[in-house]
């Protein structure tokens, strides 16, 4: 019976409070109706017609309308009703401030003539952005701009604004009255968070139908200078060779300003407030006031009288102006280095080490040299290289960072029957290179005299495996080879003992002495431990050095079939009946050799 309905509530609802009775006139007695809301999971609506809210919240103006359904549940017709809720009384009996006090921004119109009545014209329309300082110390709500329609004469309206600081995170810093469309801040604003607010103004009527096309209201947040400039880090460090001439770069500190920095609240400056010490002299750097690269301005740097400078640095925006600027400080620390203009020199001129044969990664001497520049530093750290005595790379020298000695290492198996020993020239060189005019004296090259240590190493097979080819059916006691192997200590005098170390038919045995293999049982091509007529056998070879070593070698007999297996009938018995009709039964033959034996 009912377009729309309306009913007032406080601010706040509670979870199952009733709000207000809907009715739906029903003629055919025989409908059965069930009731929806357009907002679910705010409102619901009882059988009866009860609307309660699903759950405690403060009312906004996006849920203070919303629709009911009605549906038929066999014919699934659908009719529907406008709820509007009004708050009472902070916004319906609010005072409405003298509107001649407060700018007004009307909803843009153009009427014209049409077939006798007058049609509504789009036409763009660009409303002037709303400026508003940051940091405002009220009172708020602080109100800006009314927004209005000029059918607000004809019909009851109600206004509200969308968008990002409205309806949208960071929500409730821009309210309006829908009565009066007031639009108002309720809070101070930070231009270095949100420089910019782009929010949408809407008019309908007590129905919730749109009367007005939406219009954008875009608010610039101005800047103010509340921000000192902050440096990247408090203490910056940087270095500087000694003796370097003035306009020597030396580093470069940088400082930020939160503020806008196309603005003077974001243009910075920078100088030099103190030094220390104030030797040689008390200006010793200089700074770029824009860009903050620090230079030297004076000679006389000297790392064996001054190791360090420290420097305080001062930013300050508004250019610099020391009267309205805000101002920062931090350290710059300038260590200043030391050139190379030392050598390092070997402590002795022949140096002596051995390794074991077959031996890697060990380190086989200890390099030590001196230098006289400034520790743990490019001047001083020593790089070592092999010059001569090592054409096959089976060395290298690592540089130990602690005490600057340096390593030298076996990166390559040795092997005592071919090298006992090796005479290598090694040189010692800093990481940078040596200061102009300065040479690398006698001292900084030397001899490593290494012995190799010879050790016992295993016994080999070769080849390995050993292939032969061998008819099967050799009786036992037939000598089929010999099967030895090689001991690569030349310079030992050791002897090899030979043993059968896999033998899975038991068909051969091995002389511990001389390596000569012989059968000790028919070797037979069908049995099943021959696999691709390949019969595998392992043996194992034993030396008597300190410790003993061992080594292992395979012998493959290739077995050749010979026709020793008679073919057996399948099936060995068969019956066939006599019948008038011919019949036949099928008779064959299995022969485990081979073509073209089978």
């Amino acid at each position: 019976p009912e377009d729309v309905y309306s009913a007032v509530l406080p601010k706040d609802v509670h979870e199952g409070q009733p709000l207000l009775n809907v009715k739906f006139s029903n003629c055919n007695q025989k409908r059965k109706v069930q009731y929806e809301s357009s907002e679910p999971a705010d409102f619901k609506v009882d059988e009866d017609g009860t609307v309660y809210a699903v759950r405690s919240f403060p009312v906004t103006a996006e849920q203070a309308k919303f629709l009911i359904y009605a549906q038929d549940k066999e014919t699934q017709e659908k009719w529907q009703v406008a709820v509007n809720l009004s708050l009472e009384p902070a916004l319906s009996e609010e005072p409405v401030k003298d509107p001649l006090a407060i700018e007004e921004i009307v909803f843009p119109r153009q009427l014209a003539k049409h077939s006798g009545s007058l049609q509504r014209q789009k036409r763009d329309w660009v409303i002037p952005p709303i400026d508003l300082p940051e940091n405002s110390r009220g009172p708020f709500p602080q109100e800006l701009v009314r927004i209005r329609s000029d059918r607000d004469k004809n019909l009851s309206l109600r206004y509200s604004v969308t968008g990002p600081g409205a309806d949208q995170p960071p929500t409730g810093i821009f309210i309006i009255n829908p009565i009066s469309g007031q639009l108002s801040v309720t809070k101070p604003l930070d231009r270095e968070l949100i420089a910019r607010f782009h929010l949408r103004a809407h008019a309908v009527d007590i129905n919730g139908n749109q009367v007005e096309n939406p219009i954008d209201i875009v608010i610039n947040v101005i800047d103010m200078n509340d921000n000192r400039p902050e440096f990247l880090h408090q203490v910056w460090n940087g270095s500087v060779p000694e003796g370097s001439k003035p306009g020597t770069y030396v580093m470069t500190v940088t400082a930020i300003g939160a503020d806008d920095p196309n603005a003077l609240n974001g243009m910075l400056r920078y100088r030099i407030l103190s030094q220390a010490p104030s030797t040689p002299s008390p200006n010793m750097f200089t700074i770029n006031n824009e860009t903050g690269d620090i230079i030297t301005v004076a000679a006389g740097l000297d790392r064996e009288k001054v190791q360090q400078y420290t420097l305080i640095i001062q930013a300050t925006d508004m250019e610099g102006n020391p009267t309205y600027g805000l101002s920062n400080t931090a350290t710059a620390v300038i260590t200043v280095t030391d050139v190379n203009d030392n050598p390092p020199e070997f402590t002795a001129m022949t140096f002596y080490g051995e390794v074991p044969e077959n031996r890697m990664d060990v380190i086989v001497a200890n390099l030590t040299v001196t230098d006289k520049d400034q520790p743990h530093t490019p001047a001083w750290n020593a790089v070592y290289r092999i010059s001569g005595g090592d054409p096959t790379g089976r060395f290298a020298i690592q540089t130990d960072p602690n005490s600057n000695d340096g390593l030298v290492t076996v990166v390559k198996p040795i092997d005592f029957e071919t090298n006992r020993m090796f005479v290598l020239t090694v040189a010692a060189e800093n990481q940078v290179p040596l200061a102009k005019g300065i040479q690398h004296p006698p001292q900084s090259t030397a001899t490593v005299s290494v012995t190799v240590i010879d050790v016992n190493e295993n016994p080999y097979f070769a080849p390995n495996p050993k292939i032969i080819r061998q008819e099967e059916g050799l009786h036992a006691g037939t000598m089929l080879t010999t099967f030895t192997a090689q001991d690569p200590d030349r310079y030992m005098q050791q002897s090899i003992r030979y043993t059968k170390l896999s033998d899975p038919a038991n068909w051969l045995k091995i002389d511990p002495v001389n390596g000569q293999i012989t059968t000790i049982a028919v070797l037979d091509r069908e049995s099943p431990n021959v696999k691709n007529n390949i019969y595998n056998a392992t043996f194992l070879a034993s030396d008597n050095g300190i410790p003993p070593m061992s080594g292992t070698g395979t012998l493959q007999i290739y077995l050749l079939d010979i026709n020793d297996n008679a073919p057996q009938v399948l099936p060995q018995e068969a019956e066939t009946c006599e019948t008038p009709e011919p019949n036949s039964i099928n008779i064959t033959a299995l022969d485990y050799d081979i073509d073209p034996n089978a």
